[in-house]
This record gives structure tokens, C-alpha cells and sequence, in this order.
């Protein structure tokens, strides 16, 4: 369980939001959406153990993550996998760096089943044989899959994606729709934050709760007829 508490961000003297409540459970894939500027890439931030909130706190699984150990957000950040919106496009970095900087963090993975395992979600993401290309000069929808491959490759328990689902485009939302919710049926958390979820997605989750600027929707995880168009 991840809760964010009377989270508050104040910014150039103005208070971007403040006294904001979160609950993301576990086994569960949750989208925030909010307009452009009202901090949904800070939110995660907060989320992850990176950025102190001006107000508030973050409690995961019962430890505050600002207000206890400071080594605890540095542990909590470290086993958490993170697709920014803004991948890094080193003119010199490949996919293939991105998957060996995960193994390395991994850890405890054979390299025989890391190449294994690695092959299969380069297929999965629409990026077989993709090892060697330049990041530089990958799209933007391919950056953001490489990227989201290669943290699946360390197996997170934990994932926060930004901006992923607009980034990878309409013919990968299928893909991402069925990733999303797997992934959560095998206990996992993913949280996404985007400007605006899908339409069908939306009509599939239900209802959003309103938490400040921010509307919160928990994707279904049991199947769903007329899939995620």
C-alpha cells in the first residue's frame, strides 16, 4: 500500500496543490490524470522517495517514507521501476545499456535467463532485435517502450510510468492495456500518470475519484468485454 498524506507542493511563492489524500493499494494498476502544469510528474516523484513534499508525508506499507530513516527512501526509490516521461537520449547509449543498467539492479538473475528474458520483452514491446540501437535515434514512442522493457526486466514490484501510454501511441495501447493489468494480477502496483486516460479505459474503470487537481482511476484486472480501444 502506498499513501500519500495532506500531500502539499509550493512553488515560486504559489501553492501548486495542497492537503491531498492518496491510497494506491496493491495488485493494482491506477492512472492519474491531470491538466498540463498541475504536477502530476512531481506526484511521482513524491511517490517514489525522490522529491520531499513541501507538506505531508508518504507511507508505504506502514513506514513513513519522509519522516522516518531517510535510508528508507533511498531502498524504496531503488526497488521501484520508473518509465519518465523524458527518456534519456545519450548519443552514445543503447537499448542494450538500458537492459544491462537494469540487470545490474536486479540482481540475483542469470545471465542466460536475462538474455532469455530480455529477447522476449524486446518481442512484447514491438522492438525485436533492438539491443544495439542508438537511443539518440529511437522515436519517442520506441524510447518509452525500451525504457518500460528494460524495468520489467528487473521485475519491480512496484512501476510508475509517466506519460507512457500517450508516448507509445494508439497501436501499443492494446499491448499496454493487457501489460497494465497482468502485471497487477500478479500483485504488482502500477501507477501512471498521463494527461487523460483512453476513452474505452476510462469507461472500463468507472467513475474516477476526484483528488485535488487529479482524477484517480483503477484499471479493472479481470476481463473486460470490447477490449481497450
Amino acid at each position: 500500500m502506498i499513501e500519500g498524506f495532506r500531500l502539499g507542493v509550493f512553488s515560486r511563492g504559489v501553492t501548486l496543490w495542497d492537503g491531498l489524500d492518496f491510497a494506491f493499494g496493491d495488485a493494482a494498476a491506477w492512472f492519474v490524470t491531470g491538466p498540463p502544469s498541475s504536477g502530476k510528474t512531481l506526484l511521482l516523484s513524491i511517490l517514489r522517495g525522490e522529491r520531499r513534499p513541501d507538506a505531508g508525508d508518504v507511507v508505504v506499507s506502514g513506514e513513513s517514507l519522509y519522516r522516518g530513516n531517510p535510508s528508507l527512501a533511498r531502498a524504496w526509490r531503488a526497488s521501484c521501476g520508473y518509465v519518465p516521461e523524458q527518456a534519456v537520449a545519450d548519443a552514445h547509449r543503447t537499448v542494450g545499456d538500458l537492459f544491462r543498467r537494469s540487470a545490474l539492479a536486479g540482481g540475483g538473475v542469470r545471465e542466460s535467463e536475462q538474455m532469455e528474458r530480455t529477447d522476449r520483452l524486446l518481442e512484447m514491446v514491438g522492438l525485436p532485435g533492438a539491443l544495439e540501437w542508438r537511443i539518440s535515434e529511437l522515436s519517442i514512442s520506441e524510447r518509452m517502450r525500451a525504457c518500460l522493457a528494460a524495468e520489467l526486466l528487473r521485475g519491480p514490484k512496484v512501476l510508475f510510468c509517466d506519460g507512457l501510454v500517450a508516448g507509445a501511441g494508439v497501436p501499443f495501447w492494446e499491448m499496454l492495456w493487457g501489460l497494465f493489468r497482468a502485471l497487477a494480477r500478479e500483485g504488482n502496483t502500477v501507477v501512471l500518470a498521463e494527461r487523460r486516460i483512453p476513452e474505452r479505459w476510462g469507461l472500463a474503470a468507472g467513475d474516477p475519484e476526484p483528488v485535488g487537481p487529479f482524477r484517480l482511476y483503477r484499471l479493472p484486472v479481470q476481463g473486460v468485454k470490447g477490449g481497450p480501444g
